[in-house]
């Protein structure tokens, strides 16, 4: 049984997940009938990660990171925190900073919920 922190992180992670999809939800609420969430998601995390996807900008994107943590670790770190709390990618976040959708357009995040939008129609 996990302790009180367990407990509100589990709350956390099963509110946070809801917001998002539902039927996701009852598949993490039975999972935490048998398992931690904690160690479900370090679990989880870590074979989303070392799962091999044949991604074509993923080496560009990993490249241009690399340049970026080179030349300043403290704004690599402040890029990555920043794209985990909006909820995208680093490459959109670096798309985002290339001030590219700022022709006329929506950001990407507004895009990716405008379609969500419509494809409940």
């Amino acid at each position: 049984m996990e302790d009180d922190s367990g407990d509100m992180f589990k709350y956390k992670l099963g509110k946070w997940v809801l917001s998002i999809d539902e039927c996701a939800f009852m598949d993490l609420n039975e999972i935490g009938k048998n398992k931690s969430m904690r160690q479900y998601l370090i679990e989880s995390i870590d074979n989303w990660v070392n799962k091999k996807e044949p991604l074509i900008t993923d080496e560009f994107i990993s490249e241009m990171c690399d340049f970026i943590k080179s030349e300043n670790e403290v704004l690599y770190d402040r890029l990555v925190k920043k794209c985990a709390l909006k909820g995208i990618s680093v490459g959109e976040g670096i798309f985002e900073s290339l001030s590219l959708l700022n022709c006329g357009m929506i950001s990407a995040q507004e895009c990716r919920q405008y379609g969500e939008d419509l494809s409940d129609v």
